[in-house]
This record gives structure tokens, sequence and C-alpha cells, in this order.
């Protein structure tokens, strides 16, 4: 440090506007002052208050000492070697190792030097005046390159124009901009045509109301910087959404410690035998690995039933609920199962392969449905602490907001029938071809064997921020280092949470929603009746039956003598997919013999089944338009009712007169009794 940023004793300094000479110090403990009005009063204090009063050792230049890109410009390099060869002597050569004759401080004075270099530098564009010259000189004696950078490259000081504008200005346009964040996006015009008039209301005949137009409109416009106030009013909605405040990090360091739940309209559209339509999505995502604990897809909107059964799913794990296996015996023509063994450490059975993390605190926010009283109670029983977000503040849970982002750009965006994420990015004319149950299955292939494998860019460590881990990847680190090891809950608390209805148990099953279930264990209840009951009456044979709304496969009967569960699949199940499953796992065993995860080639596999079962789909819909053409065909070539034409009998109340009749007419035919015997 330079000798003139030193303190010394005998140096004074200002304390609450007295002025204390330094005069003694004990180091490391304390420091004496005199008074330089009084010298009879003295001071002690500690060396860390002494050196609050005393101040920080300040540069005297505001100028920046490190240049804008990576190096200083080549003309204040050179400049600085033309100084120092005029002043020192130093040769500007790299390799040179002797100063110059002209410039060589053993033969020359500093002012032949000087005026040797100007006369060497006159006609270029580093030519300068003697007194310039000395001027660089001392500039850069003080600050460097950094000081000739800022004298040779002079920029205009950087303050807001706004600056200059009357406080009252600022407060009207402030007004009408935030005015403006709730309505529909106007002209800037507009907007200061409005000032002007506040202007002329509130200060009349004052200077302020003779504003440029010019001015006035540059002032609006950096007002509105930041506020899309006349830019899309989605957009602007969503800043003023932002908090107020300084950001935080709400980056979670345990598995559950923060999982958030939203639902949205998936892009894509989807058919059945009445229409078509876009989906409703529900997730519950994990935010310290961004693991989905479970999701569903809905075919109107969900409500709370539907969300706690969505929970249910995610507190005993997706390879723990019940029904699993008939899920993915249905869905193995379209789920790469071998290949996912290979990919994922986790699948162990033939069920979809997906970590299990207890929620232990879900943020939700203020919809109907997820403040319902059948969630809530759900959460209560499992101890799960609910969040609730403040109104119009999707920021509040941003992870699910933007997985939501991920699965449109990166799952929606490969399957038929995609509308885009807004009105602007949507086609003239859709053809969807996928049913709701392909979506579901095409929805947990992709998260199981693509989302869960591949590097996310929220995932990184503290210590090696340029990496990415996948959130399979995360999920192993922080399951390592969790409190504990947490147990699943039984198959029970998730068929507490099921609906239920009253079948028969006859010798051919269970019909229930058009499809019949069975299993060999129903052989003590077949044709039972329950005691209780009216003996003989329908409602004795009648057994409660549990059904999950989002898995048709298989059904549920709880024995009434032995409180057993019995899981009872649809009859038609292996009949309609077993063929397929031995030779799908052929094929991707052979190609694939050693999956890596995040494998392209494993991603295009994955989009040849979703296009094998769009494909499959398509001639289902087709088939389907088809058969509905037929019946409306039918329907109008089908005779209709016989016509008949009224007959007139006004003109028959009259009788007329026998006498009046020629019998002999060609018009009248008699018949003869001889005839109507025959």
């Amino acid at each position: 440090m330079a000798d003139e940023r030193k303190l010394k004793l005998g140096d004074s300094f200002e304390i609450d506007g007295e002025l204390w000479i330094w005069v003694h110090i004990i180091p490391g403990l304390e420091v004496k002052l005199r008074s330089a009005t009084a010298p009879d009063r003295h001071l002690l204090m500690s060396v860390e208050e002494f050196l609050r009063h005393a101040g920080t050792a300040r540069r005297d230049s505001a100028v920046s000492l490190r240049p804008d890109g990576d190096a200083w410009p080549s003309d204040v390099c050179d400049m600085e070697a033309h100084l120092l060869e005029a002043f020192t002597g130093a040769p500007m050569g790299p390799l040179a190792t002797t100063s110059r004759a002209q410039y060589d401080p053993a033969l020359t004075t500093q002012t032949q030097r000087v005026d040797a270099k100007l006369l060497e530098l006159k006609g270029t564009s580093l030519g300068r005046a003697q007194s310039t010259f000395y001027l660089l000189w001392k500039v850069y004696q003080r600050d460097g390159a950094a000081g000739l950078n800022a004298r040779m490259h002079r920029k205009g000081a950087q303050r807001l124009a706004i600056s200059r504008a009357d406080p009252r200005l600022v407060a009207i346009i402030d007004r009408f901009l935030d005015r403006q964040t709730d309505k529909s996006t106007s002209s800037k015009r507009r907007c200061a045509v409005l000032v002007r008039r506040a202007l002329e209301d509130t200060y009349p005949d004052d200077p302020l109301c003779d504003i440029k137009e010019r001015t006035l409109q540059g002032y609006i416009n950096e007002r509105a910087a930041g506020r899309h106030s006349f830019g899309k009013a989605t957009t602007r909605r969503n800043t003023d959404n932002s908090p107020k405040r300084q950001y935080y990090s709400g980056a979670a360091y345990q598995l559950g410690e923060r999982c958030e739940i939203d639902s949205t309209d998936l892009d894509v559209l989807v058919w059945d035998e009445n229409s078509t339509f876009r989906p409703k999505l529900t997730v519950l995502l994990d935010v310290a690995s961004r693991v989905p604990l479970a999701w569903a897809i809905h075919a109107d909107s969900p409500g709370g039933f539907d969300h706690a059964l969505l929970l249910a799913r995610a507190v005993i794990g997706r390879k723990a609920v019940p029904g699993s296996g008939a899920a993915a015996l249905s869905g193995s023509t379209t789920l790469p199962v071998a290949l996912m063994k290979q990919v994922n450490s986790y699948l162990t059975d033939d069920s979809l392969a997906l970590p299990w993390i207890f929620p232990r605190s879900i943020t939700i926010d203020g919809g109907a449905d997820f403040r319902s009283r059948t969630f809530k109670d759900a959460c209560r029983a499992y101890g799960i602490h609910i969040d609730l977000a403040s109104r119009g503040t999707p920021t509040v849970k941003p992870h699910v907001e933007r997985n939501f982002g991920t699965l449109s750009s990166d799952f929606a965006a490969w399957l038929a029938g995609f509308v885009g994420n807004s009105v602007v990015n949507r086609a003239r004319h859709d053809d969807p071809t996928l049913t709701l149950d392909s979506l579901r299955l095409i929805l947990d292939s992709w998260i199981s064997n693509i989302y869960l494998n591949r590097p996310h860019r929220g995932l990184k460590s503290k210590d090696s921020p340029s990496r990415t881990f996948t959130p399979n990847q995360m999920y192993a680190e922080l399951f390592a280092v969790g409190p504990g090891v947490p147990i699943p809950f039984g198959v029970e608390e998730y068929l507490a949470l099921l609906p239920t209805e009253r079948r028969m148990i006859g010798r051919a099953g269970i019909e229930l929603h058009n499809r019949r279930y069975d299993s060999p264990h129903l052989e003590d209840l077949r044709n039972r009746s329950l005691t209780g009951a009216e003996p003989g009456s329908a409602k004795a044979r009648k057994f409660s039956v549990s059904f999950d709304p989002y898995n048709a496969n298989t059904v549920w009967v709880r024995h009434p003598e032995t409180d057993v569960w019995i899981e009872c699949w649809d009859t038609a199940l292996r009949e309609k997919t077993a063929p397929m499953v031995a030779e799908i796992d052929m094929k991707l065993l052979a190609r694939y013999p050693d999956a890596a995860i995040d494998d392209p080639d494993r991603r295009r596999e994955w989009i040849d089944h979703v296009e094998s079962r769009e494909r499959g789909d398509k001639r289902k819909r087709t088939k389907h338009k088809k058969e509905q053409q037929r019946l409306k065909v039918e329907a109008q070539s089908e005779p209709g009712p016989t016509t008949t034409t009224p007959i007139p009998l006004r003109q028959w109340a009259t009788p007329i007169d026998i006498s009046t009749i020629d019998w002999t007419s060609p018009d009248i035919d008699l018949a003869q009794a001889e005839e109507l015997d025959q």
C-alpha cells in the first residue's frame, strides 16, 4: 500500500464532529486518541472501533480496472509502450534488450526523449500535442492502462433520463402505467395523451404542462421498461405477479421436503366416441430431485377425490399400486419393459419404473379442487403439511409450472393431435388419432424411460456447476444422505380411498362397467349371500367392489371373513396383449443389448413405439367413423311410415237420391252374387 494511503501516528480524523489525533496504540487491543482542541482530553477505543471510524483506504479514481472485453484496445496498448519508452527508456520490441539511442536515459534527457517521441508519432493516429502527451503519462502513472483507455475512449456519463424529470410528472406517469396492468393493451400515444390531460387538470397554467411530446414519450418509455405496459397483456399480468422483493432460493435438499402440485390442459387433442377434447393433466412434483411422485390424466376437470387418489398413488409407491401388474400387461405393447430394466436400476418387476418419495409438504394454489375437504383429509391422514400459495402467484410453485412447459415441448410435441401451447401456435385443422387410454400409457412410458434418465438443467452441484444430473441420479444421491429410510405405506391405504359399487359375484365373475373380472380366489364368494341382509333378496348377494377410475384392468373385493383383498383382472386382458409381449422383448434385447442412459437410439425407439400406437388408434378411429356413417346412412334409407290421403268426409254428409243414379253407366261396376260367392 502506498504511504499516502497508510494511517500513521499523529494523523487526525473526525469523530462525531470533533477532531482527534492518533497518539498511541497497543497492537490488537486498543488505541489512544487526543483531542485536537483540548490536549488534556484523551479517548481509548478498541482497534475494531478505531478502524470503523477511520474508514478504509479508497482509490481516488473511479476508473474501471478491467477491460470491457478480453483485453485492452490495441491503440491503448501501443500508447502504453510509447509512454514507457519516452519516460523510462523501456524498449518497445519484445525481443529488444537495450533502448534505442534517442530514448536511452543515460544519453538523453526526458525532454529530449519526449520531443523525439512526439516527432515519431506525428502524422499517425497516436500523434498528440506535448501537453496531452504529459497528461496521458500522468493518467497512466495513477490508473495504468485503465486510465489510458478511459482517457482515449471517453464515454458519456450513464444516467437515467427520468432523473431530470419533475417528480410530479413521474408520479402521474407511474399512476397510468400501474392502471394498465389488468387492462387491454393500448398504444403509447394514448398513454401520452392521458398523461398530458392529467397534467392540465391537476396543475393548470403550470409550465410543466408545456413539456415537449418527444420528451414526454421518452419518459413514458423509460418508466414502462420491464412492465410490458404496451406488450402482451398475458406477459404484463405474469410479470406483475412476481414478488416485489428480493428473490430467495426455493431449492430443497431433502427428498419430499417440498413438493408442488398443479393441473393444466395438456397440449394434445384426444378423441372418444362422442367428441375430441384436451385432457387435464395433474402432476405432483418433488422439488429436490425433480421426480414426479404421481400424475394423472383426466377427461374432465379433476376434483378433490381425484387428487386424493393421486396422493394415494404417491404415498404407497408406483410399483406397489394394486393392479400395476395388469397395467403393465395391458401396456406391454407400448412400453419397452426389457429395455427399461437395463436402463433403470430401480425397475425390479414388470411395473413402471419410478423412484418412491414420500411428500412431507405440498404447495397448492387456490383452486377449489385442491382446497376441497376430501384432499385435505387425505393429506391429514398421511401427516402431510399443505402450503397454500397466495392468490394469483404461480411463482410460489415455479418448478411444477416449468415442468408443464417441458411436457409440452418434449412430450406433447411428438404426438399426433398436438395443438401448440397457445392459439397463435395452433394449426388450422387438427387430426387427433390418440385415445385417452393410449395417451396415459405413452406418458407413463415417457416419464419412466426418457424423462427420469435425461440430464435436467435444474439439477446441478455447487461443487461442479457446469455438470447436470438426471432425476434418477439426484434421487440416488439424496436418498443416500437422507435422514433415515422412508417406509412406503401399505396397499390398504390406497384401497381405502377407492370408490366402490355393489355387484353380484357369479360363476362367470364380476360384471362392472361393461367388463368382466374374475380371480381363482373368488370361489368361496360365488353365488353367496351376506348375513345381515334379507334372505333371498338381490341385496344379500351383492358385495362391495372397489375400482380405480384410471385403471380399468383391475377391481378388488374384500373377503368378508378373512379381510383379505382379492385382486380380480379383466378376463379379456391376456387374450388382447399376451401374444405380442415376447416378440417385442426379443426385438428390444437384440437391438439394444447394452442400453446407455440418455441414449439417442433409445429415444428414437420410444418415438417408434409412440407412432405405432398412433397408427393403431388412427385405424380404430377410421373404423369408428365408418361405422357411424354406415348407421347414419341406414337410418336415412329405411322406409318411413306410409302416408294416407285424408277422406273428405264433408262431401258425404248429405245423402244422395238413389233414383237419380244411372245404373247403366260404365262408371258403375255391379258385382253379381255368383261372383262374390266364388
